[in-house]
């Protein structure tokens, strides 16, 4: 197995995909439409319902004359674990399967990742050989190998009532009707609300800025961003998902009868003496809605510059540039007119 990039054109995973006939020209413009941030474009793909996850691996394989692995249940030697760090594997879908003589072989979901293959390169000092595997498929292999916690199990076992947490809810006449009272009622399952609102206070705690429930093909799975990183905190069972996206809807407003289209919405929550301000956005998947919640503080105020952890020397840089642009913005004041 050699470095993919010998005779290797440097494509994008969605060539790939258009070269061998998975996607059309529209719904790749489709997915990059609605592909945000860093988000993989295969994921979106995926999400679309417009492939599956094993014909993506099957035709990066293909392709690019990789082999393909499944690493569901397999376990390496722990010393393997010790050359990419845990946040790089869960952030870019990759994974150490063996050490060789050429170098360190990897699995990835997107072996078209140059960046993080350079990296890797760079950290370990290895050559870097390319297995192509299933995203589920890395992700099992990280939770077996680097170590899950079962933490939504542990949680839900010894969670308080958070009898102090309220979320604020305005609801419109045109809401009060029969149909969304009892859907409401279905989603008030007291286990539901527990789990629910563990979330958000287990997020807010963490002082995370975004939560991530993500419905997969086996198991559903929360995620928090800290510190501008999502980190996977836990699954959760297949058939608390309806129950579960429903009562997110309900509390911020959404309608839950409609799980076709995109919705945002908002809520407030009440906890420990602050206001969480909590920003809702459904997207409808191939296996569910997919919720992400901004939770924004509201209590706090604007954040000094001496809190934002920048480094003392740059920090006096800018305020000596600061100081320096005073005097020009005190004179522009006076010759404009009031």
């Amino acid at each position: 197995m050699n470095d993919i990039r010998k005779g290797t054109k440097r494509k994008r995973i969605g060539e790939v995909l258009l070269d061998a006939g998975l996607v059309t020209l529209e719904q790749l413009e489709n997915a990059l439409s609605l592909k945000k941030g860093k988000n993989r474009l295969g994921k979106v793909l995926i999400e679309l319902g417009y492939v599956t996850e094993t014909q993506i691996a099957k035709a990066l394989s293909e392709q690019l004359m990789l082999p393909l692995v499944d690493w569901d249940n397999k376990i390496v030697d722990k010393k393997l674990l010790k050359f990419i760090p845990r946040e790089i594997v869960e952030s870019r879908l990759v994974f150490p399967i063996e050490r060789t003589e050429k170098g360190l072989l990897i699995a990835m979901a997107d072996p078209l990742d140059w960046e993080v293959i350079d990296n890797i390169r760079f950290m370990t000092g290895f050559g870097i050989n390319v297995a192509v595997a299933t995203e589920s498929s890395i992700e099992n292999a990280i939770e077996n190998n680097y170590g899950t916690t079962e933490r939504a199990w542990d949680l839900l076992q010894e969670i308080p009532e958070y009898e102090e947490v309220e979320f604020v809810k305005t609801i419109s006449v045109e809401e009060e009707n029969v149909n969304i009272q009892s859907l409401f009622k279905l989603s008030e399952a007291p286990p539901v609300i527990k789990f629910v609102t563990m979330i958000l206070v287990d997020a807010a705690k963490a002082k995370a800025s975004d939560i991530h429930i993500e419905p997969m093909e086996k198991h559903p799975q929360v995620r928090y961003r800290i510190d501008g990183v999502l980190r996977k905190v836990f699954t959760f069972p297949r058939h608390m998902q309806d129950s579960v996206i429903s009562r997110i809807k309900i509390i911020s407003n959404l309608d839950i009868t409609n799980r076709r289209l995109p919705q945002d919405g908002r809520t407030t929550l009440k906890f420990e003496g602050r206001n969480l301000e909590l920003r809702v956005s459904t997207l409808p998947t191939a296996h569910g809605e997919n919720i992400v919640i901004r939770l924004l503080d509201t209590s706090h105020g604007l954040i000094p510059l001496s809190k934002i952890g920048l480094n003392e020397k740059i920090l006096k840089q800018i305020l000596g540039s600061l100081l320096q642009a005073q005097p020009a913005v005190e004179r522009l004041r006076r010759f404009t007119p009031c």
